[in-house]
């Protein structure tokens, strides 16, 4: 494996422990104060992390993980169209319908990638 694919690697399970708890993005706007975390965490998935038209992201990932990566990317999708173009803060992005779809995707994509 590559070092770019071990930094691909890395930087998805960084960017998924984020999404794994509604306490993990509060922490997250914490640590971030300077930021508004719904833009930023949108951006790290979306624009930083999910990239599956690259061969590279492909071939750092077996079967089984991407399958994982490709569900927790639709929960994703269905967070970002439910909060819509304005997002909402972080207390409302974590009592959307659809959180609780992101938090399991989240945490069933830490355990296929560490197991």
């Amino acid at each position: 494996m590559s070092e770019l694919q071990q930094n691909l690697r890395a930087n998805l399970v960084s960017t998924a422990e984020f999404f794994k708890s509604a306490d993990a993005v509060r922490e997250f706007q914490i640590q971030v104060p300077h930021v508004f975390a719904p833009t930023e965490l949108f951006c790290m998935w979306f624009d930083d992390t999910y990239n599956p038209d690259s061969a590279e992201f492909i071939d750092a990932f077996s079967s089984v993980e991407l399958e994982a990566i490709k569900i927790f990317n639709a929960s994703m999708e269905h967070l970002s169209i439910e909060a819509g173009e304005q997002l909402p803060s972080i207390e409302r992005l974590v009592c959307l319908p659809s959180w609780p779809e992101v938090e399991a995707n989240a945490n069933n994509l830490l355990g296929v990638l560490n197991a």
